[in-house]
């Protein structure tokens, strides 16, 4: 359904280099500013970048192994300016506006350790009503938390620490710039960049500082996935990064895959991984017990863990470039997923990449997707309804 889509302009993300920018003392970006005296924007490698809303704005995740290691996905809120052709190289042919977009080095957060992350910044408040299932409404709010699915399975979310980005604009009109990556033992380093371009240390005395704090990775890294003892587990990995409301159910929609061999060795396939395919679950809040019937505030909701509810079977898409068209690419990896419409009639929306060359897109009638999506018994996750396949 290509001809649902039209691409109305476009832009590159640029890099914004206010602060320090990386983890890596070797590798880390320091600040910078152009003939203009304003900082610095640049292109930057995005990995795997996916779009999420969280706050009233649009942020971007994506993963920068050279600066910032291969355990940490990073997150930033995205600024857009309107610019002509004369302001910037890249604007539309006779003036007419067009736009930048750019990320800031200093509202960087970051999250470890999991898989291709999803963000959750919506919950479904269930009111049961007097626990009769047939009646209950829901309603959804804004999660005063952001927070990751970081493991489907076991299902892990926790919550997502964004620092002091909320009030970033402060420190805008401010000539000294705080670096959030160089916090040693919870102790922030206040770093300032001279007339020079030479990073020193300027730690404010009599006036009001607003440090930038980078996500606390000393809380993050005690989030580990949720294994019990000798718990099997299977290799399914996360892959949208905006975990996508049903509002007719209460549960939260997201895609995932898996490639074969699990491992990342270098074959005669692929660098890393191949032969994917994909599987569409939910998840949503663990039901209330009896003796919470009818209560349906947010604290409560807060006390019941995030669990496995609908899990559909393997699928790949079909390869556009094979004449027969009965085969599939031995990359295919999902990372865009929305609902237009009703999450039972409407429809829905995927996009994914292709051999790590190219994208696709394509959509689906929710009633599908519905039929797909096969309900799980209280408890059971990924692994517990995996079998292994014997060749005939």
């Amino acid at each position: 359904d290509q001809d649902s889509f039209e691409t109305l302009t476009q832009t590159t993300l640029l890099l914004e280099r206010d602060v320090s920018y990386g983890t890596r003392k070797k590798t880390a970006l320091p600040p910078r500013k152009d003939e203009n005296g304003k900082f610095l924007r640049m292109h930057q490698e995005f990995d795997d970048p996916r779009l999420f809303f969280y706050d009233g704005r649009l942020w971007v995740l994506y993963r920068n192994g050279p600066l910032f290691g291969y355990k940490d996905q990073i997150h930033n809120p995205i600024h857009f300016e309107k610019v002509t052709a004369s302001e910037e190289e890249g604007g539309i042919d006779g003036g007419n506006p067009n736009f930048v977009a750019y990320v800031k080095a200093s509202e960087t957060v970051r999250v470890c350790c999991g898989r291709n992350i999803a963000l959750i910044s919506e919950e479904a408040m269930v009111d049961n009503d007097g626990g009769d299932a047939n009646e209950r409404s829901v309603e959804w709010v804004s999660s005063p938390t952001l927070k990751a699915l970081t493991w489907v399975d076991p299902v892990t979310v926790v919550d997502v620490n964004v620092g002091d980005v909320g009030t970033r604009r402060r420190l805008e009109e401010e000539d000294t710039y705080y670096s959030p990556f160089s916090a040693k033992n919870r102790q922030i380093t206040f770093e300032r960049m001279n007339a020079e371009g030479v990073i020193i240390d300027d730690r404010p005395s009599n006036r009001n500082v607003f440090p930038i704090f980078m996500s606390d990775i000393g809380e993050q890294r005690r989030h580990h996935r949720r294994l019990a003892t000798q718990q099997q587990k299977s290799n399914i990995h996360g892959t949208n990064g905006y975990m996508v409301p049903l509002p007719s159910t209460g549960e939260l929609l997201g895609i995932a895959h898996f490639h074969r061999p699990e491992d990342r060795q270098s074959s005669n396939f692929a660098l890393h991984g191949h032969h994917y395919t994909h599987v569409f679950f939910t998840i949503a809040r663990q039901e209330a017990s009896t003796s919470e019937a009818g209560v349906s505030t947010q604290d409560g909701a807060k006390s019941r863990p995030f669990k496995l509810k609908r899990l559909s079977n393997e699928f790949a898409f079909r390869s556009l470039s094979l004449p027969s068209g009965d085969d599939a690419d031995i990359i295919q990896f999902a990372s865009g997923l929305d609902v237009v419409g009703s999450d039972m009639n409407g429809k829905l929306i995927v996009s994914y990449g292709i051999n790590d060359c190219e994208g696709a897109v394509f959509t689906m009638p929710m009633e599908k997707l519905q039929k797909m999506l096969i309900e799980v018994e209280p408890g059971q996750e990924v692994a517990d309804l995996m079998m292994q396949v014997v060749p005939s």
